[in-house]
This record gives structure tokens, sequence and C-alpha cells, in this order.
């Protein structure tokens, strides 16, 4: 039997191969939405955490959790130029995927993922 060299190693039974067991940071976004982010990719095997994207007393913690993460999201819309531009630093510098988004739309999210 041929493997495909795409599912080699991977849980056939996640959802999305991409995602199955990623930790996928989200910075910013807006409250209200948290919830509905988190079902988004839990649903496909992921698990989410957030950091609020404010940055004072923040970045160790912003850090912390970016080099625990797979994926790194950050809608420019709710976010401070500070902010983004530390996120994207610091994403380079831990060679973690990275996406910045023009808002923290569940489509926008959704959209990163797939």
């Amino acid at each position: 039997m041929k493997r495909d060299p795409e599912t080699m190693g991977r849980d056939i039974s996640c959802p999305a191969y991409a995602l199955c067991k990623k930790r996928v940071l989200i910075v910013g976004g807006i409250a209200k939405l948290a919830s509905l982010h988190q079902q988004a990719v839990e649903k496909n095997g992921g698990t989410v955490e957030y950091h609020d994207g404010h940055m004072k007393s923040g970045s160790k913690k912003l850090q912390s959790r970016l080099r625990r993460a797979d994926v790194v999201l950050c809608p420019v819309n709710c976010n401070s130029h500070s902010a983004c531009f530390l996120v994207k630093k610091l994403a380079k510098k831990y060679k973690k995927r990275f996406h910045v988004l023009p808002s923290a739309s569940l489509s926008a999210i959704a959209r990163a993922l797939a």
C-alpha cells in the first residue's frame, strides 16, 4: 500500500491535518468573539491561546505564549503598532508561522487557518 506523504505521521481522524494538535496564538482581537474563535480552532483539532495585545507589562507573557505556539495570528484592526511589530519580530526570532490579518472577524481567522 502506497502512503501519502501529506498524511504520513498524522492522525487521519483529525478534521484538518494542517491544524491537528497545533496551538494557535491569537494576539488582540475582539473579546466577544473569543469563544467563536476557540470553537473554530478546536473543531479542526487545534487549541487556542490568547494575548490581549496590551504591551504594558504584557510583553513577557506575549513572548512566553508565542514560544509555545505553532501558529500566530495578529489582527491589525484591534492591535497597536507596537504589539504587531513585537509579534512579527518574535515570530521571526522563534521561527513561528505568522499571519497578519486585516480584522479579528471569524471569517478572517478561518481563512488564515485554512
